[in-house]
Formats: C-alpha cells, structure tokens, sequence
C-alpha cells in the first residue's frame, strides 16, 4: 500500500511540474519590473504575469522584446492606426486621444518649473519610420511607455512586430498587499 501512494505521488508530482512547464512556455510570461518601467500601474520591483495568448489591444500594457532585453509599454496604435503626437496631444487616427492613464504623470512633470519641454516630443508615424508611411502595417504596433521622458520604445526602436510582443500584462504576483488581477487603465 506504502509503494502505491508514494508511485501515485509520484505521478500527481510530475504531471504538476509538467503542466507549470507548458503554462510557462505557452501560456504566461513572468516579469519582474524595472524602475525605467514605472507607472501608475505598476512599480519597480513588482512581479507580474503577461498572457501570451491575448492579442494586444489600443492601451494594454504589454512585454516585448528588442535585441534580447525585455521591456513594458503601452500600445498607442495597431495595424491601420495613423498616430501622431503634437503638443502633448496624441492623435489616433487623425482624433485627439485621451490618455487617462497619463494625467497624474504628465501634470507632475509639466508642474516641475525646471521642465520646459513637452512630455511628449512631437511626432508623427513617418518621423518614427522615416518613411512616408500613412498607416501601420498589420502585425505591427506602436508602443510607448507612460514615463513619455523615456523613449526606449518605438521612438527609439521603430514599430514593434507581433512576434516582438511577449504578452499582454494583466496580473500581479507581488507585493501580495497588491495581487490580482491589473487594471491597465
């Protein structure tokens, strides 16, 4: 009986540890968040989940890879979107943008007196290209991170492919104080 239970133990083990491995490679992505990555979301030293099976949509913050090193961002345009940016203004599709997620960082910078610029520079999808590109491409994205002073993102690294994207974000492991579930808005 002894040998049974530790052979069926055994087993149940196993079978967990195989079912963690496929989730892990298939399914959730996990992130520990660096301080270049702060938002009002999320905080530097955060561990969270990005689901690689959710598609991206306008405003999910999302993991992506660009020469091997990870970052977080928020996709401003998907496929056929024409973006661009003047005066801290973002415009979607030729309509100005609220970014609601942004207004407690943006008014912090623009109250600091020493700050005399935008908080977002000026740009428009053929800047970012330099081409005469009207739309995005399908399968590819424009992500921006909230920190608009930080331009390690398609400001720097052009648009981003969806093979690029290593998940949508939408899960907090710790601190457990703010585990569950993210609102990305």
């Amino acid at each position: 009986m002894l040998k049974r239970d530790l052979i069926r133990n055994v087993i149940i083990a196993l079978i967990a540890v195989v079912m963690v491995v496929i989730l892990r490679l298939y399914v959730l992505t996990p992130y520990q968040v660096k301080a270049q990555d702060e938002n009002l979301v999320l905080s530097a030293g955060d561990h969270i989940l990005a689901y690689r099976l959710e598609e991206p949509e306008r405003d999910d913050l999302v993991l992506y890879e660009v020469d091997g090193k990870t970052y977080i961002g928020r996709v401003i345009g998907k496929s056929k979107d024409y973006v661009a940016s003047m005066d801290n203004v973002l415009y979607v599709n030729h309509e100005a943008h609220a970014e609601a997620y942004l207004l407690a960082l943006k008014e912090n910078y623009l109250n600091k007196t020493e700050n005399a610029g935008y908080f977002t520079e000026d740009f428009t999808l053929e800047t970012l290209t330099q081409s005469d590109m009207k739309e995005i491409p399908d399968g590819q994205f424009l992500i921006l991170n909230d920190n608009r002073r930080n331009n390690k993102d398609s400001r720097s690294f052009g648009l981003i492919k969806k093979n690029q994207i290593e998940g949508v974000v939408g899960f907090r492991l710790s601190p457990l104080s703010k585990f569950g579930f993210l609102k990305n808005n």
